[in-house]
Parts: C-alpha cells; sequence; structure tokens
C-alpha cells in the first residue's frame, strides 16, 4: 500500500542534495531545480515506486513545448489519481517553471520515496529505453513560458487535462493563431525565469496593469526590444560596471541575486544601467556565486577583460573581490564602501586601550538586563534584544546608542548593581562603573563615534556624494588630533606616517574628545591626573585606526574624484594635469605598462589642447551629449577612449532602490508611451559605425561649437543692445610706447570677440551705436560714457536734458572722480552698459583720475544692479577686480537694465561725495589737490579694521558710508603728519595713497583657519608684545603681523610667525613696488598706510607707523622722523629692539619660504647623474617666447656648444635683435601655438626647454587680467603641452632639463596651479643680487641647484655707477624694477628723480647703459633702426643675464663645452 505523506519544515533539504539525490537515482544531469519542470523525472519516479502506474512510452523525456510538458504532468496527475496518492499540483505555476513550486514538489518527492522505496533493483536508462533524460532549455519553450498560460488552464483547474483541451494550446488550432504569432515574435527573445519574477515583482507599472496580454510585453519593455544583443554589442569593446544585489525578494518566500550592468551608449549619449540576468546560486557560498556569474557573463558573451567597475552589497565579499581580481586585476572594487563606517568602528575600538573593560561591561550589562528596574530598562532598550551583543562593535549606530545611553544611567547602573546580592558578576560590573577612566572613554566614544552614525544614516546617495563625505570623514578625524601641516602627510600614506618625523600631533588641550570629556575631566581633575596620558593616547589610537580604516577601505584616492570631474568637465579639462590623468588611467585600469601610460598622456594633451581656440562646450549640451560627439571622433583602441569609458560608467548611485528605479523607470516611459499610442514601436537605436575612427589616438574634431559664456553674452536684459568682449592678446592699436603698465604688463584691449561675433547682435560700428542712443534718448541720472579732452571716453552721469533750437538735446554730464559738470551733445554719448567698448586699458593703468573715476562709476553701477560680489579679501585691488569683471561679462545678471536710475540716488551721490562743480572745461589727467579742510576721504586712503565699520561698510554691494561719523572718527589723523615724515601716498602729483592693503587686519582669523583646526586662544598686536615681552612666551608662535596664535608658517625676515591670511597677503605683496622704487607695502606686516622709508640707497624698505611703535615701542615713529637718513632693521639689524628682531639668515629663510608657500608637496624630480667629459655632446634647445635669446647668449657665454637652438617668438623686433646678434645661428620657428608633435619630433630630440610665458593676464598689477585659463595667461598650456611631448620616458637614460620663468606679483591660486601642473615649487630669484636692477621672478625647472642662493660673479655688475659711460654719475646704488614703460628708469615718487646727472644735470639712464644693467653686450639690441622705446621694450620684457648664467651653469656637467671659455666666465 502506498503511504501518504506531507511536507513538514524538517522536510527542508538544500537544492544540491535534492539534486544530487534525483541525478543518482535516475542517472540524470540536472544542474538546476527548475530544470526539472517538464515532468519527466517525476513520472519515471513514480514507475520506480509503483511499477505500472504510467506507461514511460507516453512520457516526453526530450520535452520540446509546453505540449509536451503538460502531457507529462497529467500522466502524472492520473498516476496519483490510480494510486490514491493525496498531491494537488499547481500546474500553472509548475508549467512556468515556477521555482519555489518545482522545489516544493522535488522535496515531497523525496519524501515520498524515502517512505515507500523497498530496495528493489531499477535501471532507469532501460526503463525508459535508453532516452536521455535531458534538462528542460529548449529557447522556443522558453519563449512560450514567458507568456501568460493562466487563460490556457483556466478551463480545467483541477488539472484533468482530456485530449479536448489539447486543441486549447498553441499551434494546435486556428483560434489560437495570435498566440503562435506571440510564439514566433518571441523565439529568439529570452530570459530567465528568475528574471521574469524579478520583473513582476518591482515592476510596479506590470503588477498594476491588466491591459497587458502577455507578459513577454513587460519583459521586452524593461530588457529592450534587442535584449540582450544590444547589451552585448555594448560591452564587448567597451568598459562596463556591474551591480549585484543579494537577498532580493523575487516572490513571497523566493530571494535572488539580481545582476544589473551600467555602460555609456555611446549612441544615444547617456548612461545605462540595464537589468542584465537574476541568479540563484546552488550554494550560498563565494565559489557558487563566482562561478554564477562568470557563467552569465559567459551566456550573453560578455568579455570579462572589460569589466571596469564592480559593486556588491554583501556585508563581507573578500573572497569574491579576491576570485574576481585574479581574473581581471584592472577592476575597481566599490564594495567596501557597503560596511565602511561599521569596519572604521570596529577597529577604532580595538585599538584603545580600554577596548575590552568596554565590550565586557556592555555585555554584562546585557546579561543581567531582565534584572534592571523598568526606568533603566526604559532607557537601555536597545538591549533587550537577545542577539544584542552580536556583532556590536561593527554596528556603529547601535553601539553609540547604547555609549550615549550608559553615560546617561551609569550613576543609576552604578547604585543598582551595588544594591543588589553581593556576587562576582555583580562586583564586576561594579568595579567596571567605579573605573572613571572606563566612563571618559564611554564619553569619549559617545562624541566620536557621532560622525560615523551620520555617515552611515546617509550614505546610500550619489556616489560621488558618498565618496566625498567619506573624505570629509578622514579629514575630520585627522584634525581630531594632528597639526594641519601633517594632515596632508597622514591623508596620503594613512597609518604608515604614525610616529614618524612627517607627523605632529595637536597639543593635549587643542586635542577634540568632546565638550562632556572636557567637562568630566576637568571636573575630576585630581582624581585622573595619572590617567589623562593613556587616555590621550587611547583617544589618538581610535581616531588613527578610524581615519586609516576609512583610507584603506576608500576605493579611490581623494584628489581622484576631483580629478574624474575635472576631466569629464569640458569647461575643466585644462585644470587637469596629464598626471592626474595617468593616475586615473593606473587606478581604472585602462593602461597595463609604462608605454600604455605614455600613450595616455599623449592622447590626452591631444585632446586638451586640440582647438583652443574654437572648441567650446553649449551651456545647454550635458556632459553624456559632449562626450557622445567626443568619442565619435576617437579611435576604438584609444586609450583615453577607454578611461572615459570607465568615468562615464561609473553608477551615479549605489541605493538598490534608487538603482531599481532607474532600471525600471524607463520602461515605464515607454509603457505609458504605449498606453497612449496603443502600438508597439521599435525603441532599438541601430548604432552608426561609420563615425568612429579606426585610428588608435584621439582625433581633434571641432565638436564644442560654442562656450558657455559666450551663450551667456548672447542673452542681455536689453533687447536694443547686446555685448560680448573678448580680450585680443595681439592688439596694437596703441601706439603710445610710455603707455604701459610697471612690471612688464602689456594691458590687454577689450574687443568684440572674433570667434563668436557672428552669433551676437550688435552694432558694428559707433555711428550706429550713436543712431540707437539717438532713437532712444537719455534721461536724468542715466550713466554714460562721454569724449573728454585728452582721453578717448569718461564716465558720467547725466544731470541735466536741455533741448535745442535745431531739435539736438545737450546733456549736462557729471563727470566721475573729480564732479566736474560738462555739456555735451546727446550723440556724443554712449551708454554705460557698452563698457568693454568704451573702457581704455592704457589710461586706467597710468592715469590715477582715470582709473579713480572708472572705480566710483562701477560701485554705483553695482549698488543700482543690487550686485551681490563675492570677494577673496577685503582689500580694494579685490573689490575692483572683481568690479571689472562683472562689467566686462556685461553686468549680469541684471544687465543693461540694472544700470538705470534708481529712486535713491541723491543718497548714493553724497555717500561717494560726488559733489558736482561747474566748471567751462572738462576733465584733466589729475586734478589739483584740495586744501586740507576741503579734502574729503577717499575710498582708497582708508586703513582701519573694517569689523569696527559694520554700519557703514557694505562689501557685497562694494561701497562704504564716509559721512558715517564713526568712519570720519577713525579717519581724523590723515593729513597731520609732520612735513619731514616721508610720506610718498600724499605728495601732489599723486594725490591717493597707495591702495592699504586689508587681509592682514581686517579678516577675522576664526572666520579663516581651517575648520578642522580647533582654534587657539587669539591676541591683538598688544597682547601679543604683552605675552612675549612680559611673559616671555615664544614669538614663533604668534603671527607678527596680526597677533593671532593660529600660526602657518615662520616669518622670512623676521622672528616670529604668520598666519595662513597674513601669509597669502605675505606672498603677494612682498615684491611689490611702488613708482619711487620702495616697497609698496610695510616689510613686516605688508599692510600699513603710513609709512617711514629706509635712507640706504640700495635698499627699498618700509616700515609702517603700527609696526614700529607696537613691536619696538610707543612713540618710535615720531622719534625716527627726526633721524636723516634712517637705516632701516634689515640694513642695520643692531637698531632693532623689542618684539622686532631680524633673522640672521633672513636671505635664505626669503628663499624657503617662496619655495614653499603653496602648500603643495611634490614628489622629487628625476636626478640624472653628470655626464663624463669624454661622453657630454653638444646641447640642443628649444626655446619657447624666446624675446631677444638671452638664453642662447648665456650659453654661448658659459661656453655650451650648442648644436642646435629652435626659438619660438611673434615680436619681429625681438627676432630681429636675435638674428643680428647670432649670426643666424638660431632657428625661428612660428607662433608656439602652432608647433605640433610633428614638430617635436622633426626637430628633437632637445636637451633643453626653457621659455616664459606673458604675464599680462597673471600679474596682479593688471586689475583686468584673466588669470591662467583665459587670454594670454592660457599660453602656459602651450608651454606645459610641449613640456610633455618632449620629457623622455622613463626608460631613456637621456638627461633632459626644462626652466619656465613668470612674474612673483601673480595670484595665488595661478601659482598654485602652475605647481600643480608642473609638479613643483618654484623658486624665486632676484636681479638685484647680481646686478644693479631689481627684478624678482619666478622660476620652475628641474636644473641641478635651481634653489642654491645666487651670488655674483667677477664680471657682474652690482651698482648702476658700473654700468654708466664715462662722466657720468649715479644718484643710486640699484634702481627699480625696468620694464616697457619709459618711466620706469626714473626714480623716487611719480617718477620725479632722474638716476644719473652729468655735467651737473640730471639725466636718464642711456640705452647702452640699459643693456649693461640687464647683462647684455653693448649695442645688443641696436638694429633695425629701432628707437629708444622700442628697444626699451624688448629689454624690459628680456631676462636678466646673470640669473640665466647663474641657473644654466651647472649644466656643464651634462653636456660639451668649447675648450676655451668665454669673457663672461663661469659662475
Amino acid at each position: 500500500m502506498v503511504v501518504n505523506v506531507v511536507l513538514t519544515q524538517n522536510d527542508d533539504r538544500s537544492d544540491s542534495e535534492l539534486l544530487a539525490w534525483l541525478n543518482r537515482t535516475l542517472q540524470s544531469n540536472f544542474v538546476k531545480v527548475e530544470e526539472t519542470c517538464s515532468g519527466a523525472a517525476y513520472c519515471q519516479l513514480m514507475d520506480l515506486l509503483i511499477p505500472g502506474c504510467i506507461d514511460l512510452k507516453e512520457v516526453k523525456f526530450k520535452a520540446e513545448d509546453v505540449t509536451d510538458i503538460i502531457t507529462n504532468f497529467r500522466l502524472l496527475e492520473r498516476a496519483f489519481n490510480l494510486t490514491s496518492i493525496r498531491k494537488s499540483l499547481q500546474l500553472d505555476l509548475l508549467v512556468r517553471g515556477n521555482f519555489v513550486e518545482t522545489v516544493k514538489l522535488l522535496r515531497w518527492f523525496k519524501v515520498f520515496f524515502d517512505r515507500n522505496f523497498e530496495g528493489q533493483k531499477y535501471n532507469p536508462v532501460v526503463a525508459r529505453n535508453g532516452q536521455s533524460l535531458e534538462p528542460f532549455s529548449d529557447k522556443k519553450l522558453k519563449a512560450l513560458l514567458q507568456l501568460d498560460f493562466c487563460k490556457l488552464l483556466s478551463s480545467n483547474k483541477d488539472g484533468n487535462l482530456d485530449k479536448d483541451a489539447d486543441s486549447s494550446f498553441p499551434g494546435q488550432n486556428r483560434g489560437h493563431g495570435d498566440v503562435d504569432t506571440q510564439i514566433k515574435d518571441v523565439a529568439t527573445f529570452s530570459c530567465s525565469l528568475t528574471t521574469l519574477l524579478f520583473i513582476n515583482k518591482h515592476w510596479p507599472s506590470f503588477s498594476a496593469s491588466n491591459n497587458l496580454p502577455a507578459n513577454c510585453s513587460a519583459a521586452r519593455l524593461v530588457l529592450g526590444q534587442k535584449y540582450p544583443n544590444d547589451i552585448t554589442a555594448s560591452c564587448i569593446q567597451s568598459p562596463y560596471c556591474l551591480y549585484m544585489y543579494n537577498g532580493v525578494k523575487l516572490m513571497d518566500t523566493e530571494k535572488g541575486i539580481v545582476i544589473l550592468i551600467g555602460y555609456f551608449d555611446q549612441v544615444a549619449g547617456k548612461n545605462k544601467v540595464r537589468l542584465l540576468d537574476v541568479i540563484q546560486p546552488l550554494e550560498e557560498t563565494n565559489n557558487a556565486l563566482l562561478s554564477c556569474l562568470v557563467e552569465t557573463l559567459r551566456k550573453f558573451e560578455i568579455p570579462l577583460v572589460n569589466l571596469a567597475v564592480f559593486y556588491y552589497n554583501a556585508p563581507d565579499p573578500t573572497e569574491l573581490i579576491s576570485d574576481l581580481r585574479m581574473l581581471n586585476p584592472r577592476t575597481l572594487f566599490l564594495c567596501s564602501l557597503t560596511d565602511l563606517a561599521g569596519q572604521a568602528c570596529h577597529n577604532g575600538i580595538m585599538a584603545m586601550e580600554l577596548s575590552r573593560n568596554i565590550q565586557e561591561l556592555l555585555k554584562k550589562v546585557h546579561q543581567n538586563f531582565p534584572s534592571l528596574p523598568a526606568s533603566l530598562k526604559e532607557q537601555l532598550s536597545i538591549m533587550k534584544k537577545p542577539n544584542f551583543i552580536s556583532s556590536l562593535t561593527s554596528d556603529c549606530v547601535r553601539l553609540r546608542t547604547v555609549v550615549h545611553k550608559m553615560t546617561i544611567v551609569w550613576s543609576d547602573l552604578r547604585k543598582f548593581f551595588s544594591s543588589m546580592v553581593t556576587c562576582n558578576i555583580t562586583k564586576e560590573i561594579c568595579l567596571l562603573l567605579s573605573d572613571q577612566s572606563l566612563k571618559v572613554s564611554f564619553l569619549f566614544l559617545s562624541h566620536a563615534l557621532q560622525p560615523l552614525c551620520d555617515f552611515q544614516e546617509f550614505r546610500d546617495g550619489d556616489l560621488r556624494k558618498v565618496l566625498k563625505d567619506a573624505f570629509g570623514l578622514v579629514q575630520y578625524y585627522a584634525s581630531n588630533f594632528l597639526k594641519p601641516k601633517s594632515i596632508e602627510n597622514f591623508l596620503k600614506r594613512g597609518s604608515e606616517t604614525t610616529g614618524s618625523k612627517l607627523i605632529e600631533y595637536l597639543p593635549r588641550k587643542e586635542m577634540k574628545v568632546g565638550e562632556q570629556v572636557v567637562k568630566y575631566l576637568q571636573q575630576n581633575n585630581a582624581k585622573l591626573v595619572d590617567r589623562l596620558d593613556p587616555f590621550y593616547k587611547s583617544a589618538i589610537s581610535f581616531y588613527t585606526a578610524v581615519a586609516s580604516s576609512i583610507i584603506k577601505t576608500l576605493p579611490l584616492p581623494c584628489t581622484a574624484l576631483r580629478n574624474m570631474t575635472l576631466i569629464l568637465s569640458p569647461e575643466g579639462k585644462m585644470e587637469v594635469t596629464g598626471k592626474a590623468v595617468t593616475d586615473l588611467g593606473i587606478l581604472f585600469g585602462v593602461c597595463q605598462s609604462a608605454e600604455d601610460v605614455n600613450f595616455l598622456a599623449d592622447e590626452f594633451f591631444e585632446y586638451q589642447f586640440a582647438d583652443q581656440e574654437n572648441s567650446s562646450s553649449p551651456t545647454d549640451q550635458s556632459v553624456e551629449q559632449y562626450w557622445r560627439a567626443e568619442l565619435r571622433i576617437m579611435g576604438r583602441t584609444s586609450i583615453f577612449r577607454k578611461l572615459i569609458l570607465s568615468l562615464m560608467a561609473l553608477p551615479k548611485t549605489l541605493r538598490m532602490e534608487s538603482v531599481f528605479a532607474q532600471v525600471l523607470g524607463s520602461a515605464s516611459d515607454c509603457l505609458m508611451e504605449e498606453r497612449q499610442l496603443r502600438s508597439s514601436e521599435d525603441m532599438s537605436i541601430s548604432q552608426d559605425d561609420d563615425d568612429v575612427t579606426d585610428s588608435s589616438s584621439y582625433k581633434s574634431a571641432l565638436s564644442h561649437p560654442l562656450t558657455p559664456e559666450t551663450q551667456n553674452s548672447i542673452a542681455t536684459e536689453d533687447p536694443k543692445i547686446s555685448e560680448s568682449i573678448v580680450i585680443d592678446d595681439d592688439d596694437s592699436d596703441h601706439t603710445d610706447e610710455d603707455d604701459v603698465t610697471d612690471d612688464d604688463v602689456m594691458w590687454t584691449d577689450p574687443k568684440p570677440s572674433r570667434r563668436s561675433v557672428k552669433d551676437i547682435t550688435l552694432p558694428t560700428n559707433k555711428e550706429e551705436i550713436k543712431r540707437s542712443n539717438q532713437e532712444e534718448g537719455f534721461s536724468v541720472g542715466e550713466m554714460v560714457w562721454g569724449p573728454v579732452e585728452g582721453f578717448a571716453v569718461w564716465p558720467g552721469l547725466v544731470q541735466k536734458l536741455t533741448r535745442q533750437e535745431n531739435g539736438d538735446t545737450m546733456c549736462k554730464v557729471s563727470w566721475f572722480g573729480d564732479g566736474m559738470i560738462s555739456k555735451i551733445p546727446s550723440d556724443a554719448l554712449q551708454p554705460y552698459s557698452v563698457f568693454a567698448q568704451c573702457f581704455c586699458p592704457n589710461s586706467f593703468a597710468t592715469v590715477t583720475a582715470y582709473k579713480d573715476a572708472v572705480f566710483r562709476s562701477l560701485q554705483v553701477a553695482a549698488n543700482r544692479s543690487e550686485k551681490v560680489l563675492s570677494l577673496e579679501s577685503d582689500t580694494q585691488d579685490e573689490l575692483l577686480r572683481v568690479l571689472l569683471d562683472w562689467a566686462f561679462g556685461g553686468f549680469k545678471p541684471a544687465g543693461p537694465n540694472g544700470l538705470k536710475p534708481r529712486s535713491n540716488e541723491n543718497e548714493c551721490l553724497k555717500a561717494f561725495s560726488w559733489i558736482p562743480q561747474k566748471s567751462p572745461g572738462k576733465p584733466v589727467k589729475e586734478t589739483p589737490r584740495q586744501s586740507k579742510s576741503q579734502q574729503l576721504p577717499k575710498l582708497k586712503e582708508v586703513s582701519v579694521r573694517l569689523q569696527n565699520l559694520s554700519k557703514s561698510v557694505n562689501l557685497q554691494r562694494g561701497w562704504l558710508d564716509l559721512k558715517d561719523e564713526e568712519v570720519i572718527k577713525k579717519l581724523k589723523w590723515k593729513g597731520h603728519s609732520a612735513p619731514s615724515v616721508k610720506k610718498r601716498s600724499l605728495s601732489e602729483s599723486h594725490p591717493a595713497p597707495r591702495k592699504p592693503k586689508y587681509a592682514s587686519k581686517t579678516k577675522d582669523q576664526n572666520k579663516v583657519q581651517s575648520p578642522c583646526v580647533q582654534k587657539k586662544q587669539d591676541y591683538d598686536r598688544h597682547q601679543m608684545v604683552h605675552e612675549i615681552v612680559v611673559k616671555g612666551k615664544n614669538i614663533e608662535d604668534f603671527c607678527l603681523s596680526c597677533g593671532t596664535g593660529n600660526v602657518e608658517i615662520f616669518h622670512p625676515l623676521f622672528e616670529g610667525s604668520l598666519c595662513l591670511t597674513c601669509k597669502n597677503n605675505f606672498t603677494e605683496t612682498l615684491y611689490r613696488y611702488d613708482d619711487d622704487g620702495y616697497q609698496s607695502y610695510c616689510t613686516v606686516c605688508c599692510a600699513g598706510l603710513k609709512v617711514i622709508l629706509c635712507g640706504r640707497d640700495s635698499c627699498c624698505r618700509s616700515f609702517c607707523v603700527d609696526c614700529v611703535d607696537i613691536l619696538i615701542g610707543k612713540g618710535t615713529f615720531d622719534q625716527l622722523k627726526d633721524l636723516d637718513p634712517w637705516i632701516c632693521y634689515l640694513c642695520a639689524p643692531e637698531n632693532s629692539s623689542g618684539a622686532l628682531k631680524p633673522r640672521h639668515d633672513w636671505s635664505v629663510r626669503v628663499q624657503e619660504f617662496f619655495a614653499n608657500n603653496s602648500a603643495m608637496e611634490f614628489e622629487p624630480h628625476r636626478v640624472y647623474p653628470s655626464i663624463p667629459a669624454n661622453m657630454r655632446r653638444p646641447i640642443r634647445v628649444l626655446s619657447l617666447f624666446d624675446g631677444i635669446s638671452t638664453g642662447y647668449l648665456v650659453l654661448k657665454d658659459l661656453g655650451f656648444k650648442v648644436e642646435k637652438y629652435v626659438a619660438s617668438e611673434v615680436d619681429e623686433e625681438s627676432i630681429a635683435v636675435s638674428i643680428v646678434n647670432h649670426d643666424g645661428k638660431i632657428t625661428q620657428v612660428d607662433d608656439v601655438r602652432r608647433i605640433t608633435k610633428d614638430h617635436i619630433d622633426k626637430w628633437g630630440p632637445f636637451d633643453l626647454l626653457i621659455g616664459g610665458s606673458p604675464c599680462n593676464d597673471l600679474s596682479i598689477v593688471n586689475p583686468a587680467r584673466k588669470g591662467l585659463f583665459e587670454g594670454t595667461g592660457r599660453l602656459f598650456f602651450d608651454y606645459y603641452r610641449l613640456l610633455n611631448m618632449m620629457k623622455p620616458k622613463e626608460d631613456d637614460p637621456r638627461p633632459f632639463f626644462w626652466l619656465f620663468e613668470n612674474v612673483v606679483f601673480m595670484n595665488n591660486k595661478d601659482k598654485a596651479d602652475i605647481c600643480r601642473f608642473l609638479e613643483c615649487n618654484p623658486v624665486l630669484v632676484d636681479a638685484v643680487k647680481v646686478s644693479p636692477a631689481h627684478r624678482a621672478r619666478y622660476f620652475w625647472g628641474n636644473l641641478p641647484g635651481m634653489n642654491r642662493p645666487i651670488t655674483a660673479s667677477q664680471n657682474d655688475k652690482l651698482t648702476l655707477q658700473e654700468c654708466l659711460e664715462p662722466g657720468r654719475t649715479a644718484k643710486y646704488v640699484k634702481v627699480r624694477t625696468i620694464t616697457t614703460r619709459s618711466n620706469s628708469l626714473k626714480q623716487g615718487a611719480n617718477d620725479s628723480n632722474f638716476p644719473v646727472s652729468m655735467n651737473g644735470k640730471d639725466d636718464g639712464i642711456w640705452i647702452t647703459e640699459l643693456e649693461k644693467i640687464f647683462g647684455f653686450p653693448k649695442h645688443y639690441t641696436d638694429v633695425k633702426n629701432m628707437g629708444r622705446n622700442q628697444r626699451q621694450k624688448v629689454l624690459g620684457k628680456s631676462w636678466s643675464v646673470p640669473v640665466i648664467r647663474h641657473l644654466f651653469a651647472p649644466l656643464k656637467d651634462y653636456f660639451a663645452c668649447d675648450e676655451v671659455l668665454s669673457k663672461s666666465g663661469e659662475l
């Protein structure tokens, strides 16, 4: 008799065990449970157990379609009925291959077999007449199983299918021809049943819809019309990202692992995430999972070698990652982000000294939780779970919660356990609770774990934000115990730096351990005095372990995230260095060898510098669309292309719900369209391979039609006036050779952009502008530009309009600057909105009154437009720079409409003291100085603490109310100094003093200090002196410039330090000189207004009244006024006293200060060993921006054999000087921007690359400067481009040297960017040490010994007298920096003093003498009938010969020299 059975919970056998039993019993080869869905195996099991109940001849052992499956299950049901077996079959699910029902049936048969098998012999192969029992895998049936057969089976719910029912199946009756059609359509479309279950479960649009005819339609929408062929086609040659999500519900009791694949669709220009498959490994082991994953990729023909990024959300996928890394070492794994916070928490706890005690106390309290009173149970409710202690240290949220609760009820716990019956457990708990150091540790953990908890709670977001937050965590924990200088070293090297000299810990009082800890330590200081050291060491151990764990866990270094963003951004490509790109290439595995690294660098530079002038990216073009265009012109084998595809394939988010929504969201959109149109459309996109080149390198193309800046310039508020400007670096309209700025700065002239003029609507000439103005007319109060005698146009305000008899309109205009009034015809005026066309850079640079007028007009414009300005510092220079940028940009966002007069205009005029004055004439260059009683204070003469003027100053709007009584009180000292004091800013011919530098005195130090640094006690300068002189504190612990204790670096000239703000100020202003040749600002603080000057002829130092009176003693400044001459403290250090003490090695300290002030560390340059004398060969040089070939002259003077000297220069006069002086031995080539790699290969290889790009747009002297990335500033990148082309490969032993020069007086950001690209810090060299003239310059390079002190040779002329012709006498020992401006040769305030006297008369420096000052031979520039000004211009842009000789001299150890040295000799 047959024994009926029922499944119970104890019959829960594994799938592998069931399949092994089935294969052994029936000699079959089933791999998956669902492969038994044909029912043939179950039919034969019934024949084995109950012979004769089933005719095996009718069983379809090789099922080909759904009818065969149903036939088998019909035979099985008949056998059940014949043998009275009470087992119902869910045919609709079994036919579908439902995993749950199939497993249940297989388990039931195992139990049924065990109860009914009596050991009879049975040969399964013979019984089925030698047929093989094959696993079900027919593609047609797979497609059929995706159809909805519920209706087909509903006609016989009891499962008794007779012959009549056969006609209802597909292919048996014409009435079901629609099913046959579907079968044909989906015959080539297949997906796993688990994938279909996933779609049913997680796609709301499908589960809520009843209108779809079949499941196949839903699968098509989710998976795509060409699934999986389109995925294979996209990933077979491109990098892709794999997402794996474990434990995803497929049915109520069934789960699976969802595999998603992400890649960049180059045809559509989109980042896509697609559903690949859903798998269910036979075993929950890493080996089984790896096998399933590899098999899945093989099934879809997706190469594992292209796997760029992998993510798996399992808690500990270490073994799987290790195995995958063996298969593809180049894959980037993001799995560690899943448990980053938990791992860091565990490592931090285990590193603490009291780690065991902490865990022991928590464990024992948890064990006694049932006995706790209700109040404590309520507080510690988190402990009531039985598995509370399990993995507690790895759950930062749970751990922090219970630790915090414990600190709250600590005393109550101690009382409770003390009152209990004494036993060993309670004694141990009481002993632990009595340990005050343990309580301190709990208080500390309550504070220290909070950031980890915050990260854990919000980590499931945007991937870039997750990485950024993780980097922020590292910086936070590092700043809790490290000094700022050590944080960067720690971030680079992690825990390896612990205990090394690179790490400096914060003092105990500055460590961040939490307010509760500090308070508790203060209350129990006496009791814990012996435990403080162990506690702080434990805190350091915790912070170190946590930060190191995060660094180790992060898949990307901190800099990689920034570089990735910049590389993908069209606007950021110029900010990315070649090294940053190659580092990413190595990180993402696209570079497998040194050769690949070189190829990647070359391809990136070709992309970076391709069509710089025309390349742009529209503002409405997404990053995806930008790269869609770029990738179409890249070779298929391009390494840079592969890197971009890897970056574009990166997931935007790792959160499972968000990724699923992204995958299924596109399907929902398709479904909505399908419902609206009621027709299915082919959504596939065919790839067009014709646009992709087969070249292996990047090919440039005009894929950037319009820049965001150009597009923004099109949209203006006033439809009648639209402007767009660009600085034309080649402009030569202004022929006045004296109208050039100081320090080699050639002012750029705004002009309409050649590349954008066709895209905008702009009046083509002034006549059209005038006609437009006549039609529109001007109103009272409107800002205009008008003609002024001696100038082009001047800014003013319309005061009154008068209509003439002839119909013309006369405008009474009040001119900005001096308030004079003139009557001007309206047709001669232009609206202020055409700022770019009317602004005169030369007048701005040379005429103080014009500059002041422009500044005042811009302030009124900003006030009217309510423009909010973002200032990097509180200086007037910075305010003016921002205002000019705003004006050149078209006064965005308000545009010309924002410049219209407002109701409070009179108040605005009064605030700036613009009082109109009647005058028959027009403004002149300089207005006479007003008497002291009439003189009104000007904004640029104010040097006070702005925080004391909160009510009268508004930096955001750019105004300062000088009528405020508070301001007047602060300014009451102005103009009362004795005449004997040297005040350089109040001369009649130069009425406005130098612009004060507020940076070191006005900014709140607490605002600018790093958030990672705990604030120290702050001081002002008076308090600082008291602390040093009276209390004996170390002066190096204070900022000498402002007095704060938050120091950043040493003061290079005097004992003491500088804070970060003052350091930045110091680096920008120390080498800035006024027209009189003296420093623009105080030598000590680089600020100050009222200064005293050193009387020694060769010294240019100045010291302000604040520094002298505060640091040396009150009244000292007044005493020094009577000394004539007064010698400064650097020239006579023995005269210093008080807190102002010069460093004995200040000349060396200045070099060190400027060599390291970028706060950037770089790997040392490659060191080349000296070449033996007999192996040295002549040198080959490429000189960019060659000028008058100073490099060639120096090389020949030093005796070098020059095999080839290729020079790139565009100035005709400079080229003529080079050709004439060097007999055509120099090869002159075209503009540096046109030099390509082919040229380098043709001319090279080179041994030395030298050059210094124009400083027009870099020097701070130029308020209209554009910076490093625009105008002439971006010419630096041509040097950088060629440098990377010329650098030898790593395996090339050939020595290669390079040198880049630029001005010292540049913005810190520009300097830092140059350092970042050239990967080194500069060396500052001032020519004043080897010549009679000041000329401080930065030099970057890898020349040996660049940072050695510069010393004069015997042939160097160190004084001006040595350079003069006989009969002439020098009035100065040294002269100021000589530039292209002729007046730069004069000395003193306002260029009033001639440096030379002859026959008792003052005289200027002759041009031949000027050549000697620079170190050139006499008459070196006397070519081409050039005049004096032209010759000075080419000299003013050149290098100092002695300086270059100093830098080039060490190269004599590498290259061949002539046997006889030149007359100049060697350094």
